[in-house]
């Protein structure tokens, strides 16, 4: 029997992600300074456990523990040759743990640099490495990709056209925006309108917004973004700004407020939603009860 569509099932009704992995797997003990990619070789048992416990909450979406698992962002950690056994190592273990009624979704996010002139990298050797990275998680057959926490918009483009040379599964891309006196942007300039007109075009199926704001500020991006284009959209916002208390990241978000948001963004035309940076799987319950009861 196949599997339904990721994209049918949200013409039915809203679609829950999962909450943050990375910042679960450094409360869980990652050490300042490790790859948290790492942890899919070295600490596999615990990627499985976060994958598990959002999935039973209630998450019909889990995105696998490969964010930085392009060989860029892994060459700062040392891991640069170990691309294809990192992506296919996480995809398994989603698989391990995913009911076949729901989904996982290939992560993918940012190099962790600058493209030139800003910063050191060109175009080719970004759309070099997310091919690479593409290329692996389709061959541990993800159900769809996800990329994420874009902040320059050439970026999120170049993964576009490495995940399309690759494959033909849906594509979700999530730009991260701040709210700034004129209004939302990226750290580069890049607005909501720019974003929804040029990652349609490169051929996205459903577009959105995740990481920097918490979910009170996101409320105003959603209804924004919706505004902006009429395809799908995707609100995955932070359990609010990170305090740093005893030389900890602290998010200060409290888990009923952030779901009670999430259901305003899904009024304002949401179709699908999670949680990033400091969400729990106790937000993602949460998210789900207020959703369907």
């Amino acid at each position: 029997m196949n599997k339904e569509s990721i994209l049918n099932l949200a013409k039915k009704r809203v679609v829950v992600f999962d909450g943050g992995m990375g910042s679960t797997v450094v409360s869980l003990g990652l050490p300042e300074g490790e790859c948290p990619e790492s942890w899919n070789l070295n600490h596999s048992e615990v990627i499985e456990n976060i994958h598990q416990k959002y999935l039973e909450v209630g998450a019909d979406v889990t995105e696998t523990n490969t964010f930085g698992a392009s060989r860029l962002r892994l060459a700062s950690f040392g891991y640069e040759d170990q691309v294809e056994k990192i992506n296919v190592r996480a995809v398994e273990i989603a698989k391990k743990v995913c009911p076949e009624e729901k989904f996982v979704a290939g992560d993918i996010g940012p190099c962790g640099g600058f493209l030139k002139p800003v910063g050191k990298f060109s175009l080719e050797e970004l759309e070099e490495s997310f091919l690479e990275q593409a290329k692996a998680l389709t061959q541990a057959k993800v159900d769809f990709f996800s990329i994420e926490t874009m902040y320059d918009l050439r970026e999120a483009l170049a993964v576009i056209k490495a995940v399309k040379t690759v494959s033909d599964l849906p594509i979700f891309a999530s730009m991260t925006f701040d709210k700034k006196p004129k209004g939302y942007s990226t750290m580069m300039g890049n607005t909501i309108s720019e974003c929804a007109t040029e990652l349609k075009k490169a051929g996205a199926d459903v577009i959105g917004a995740n990481c920097t704001l918490g979910s009170e500020g996101m409320i105003g991006l959603a209804e924004e973004l919706r505004k902006s284009t009429d395809l799908p959209i995707i609100i995955q916002p932070n359990a609010g700004k990170p305090e740093l208390v005893q030389g900890k990241l602290v998010y200060p978000q409290d888990v009923r407020g952030f779901a009670e948001d999430i259901k305003i963004m899904v009024e304002a035309g949401a179709n699908f939603v999670g949680g990033c940076c400091g969400t729990t799987p106790e937000f993602i319950r949460e998210i789900h009860k207020r959703l369907f009861g």
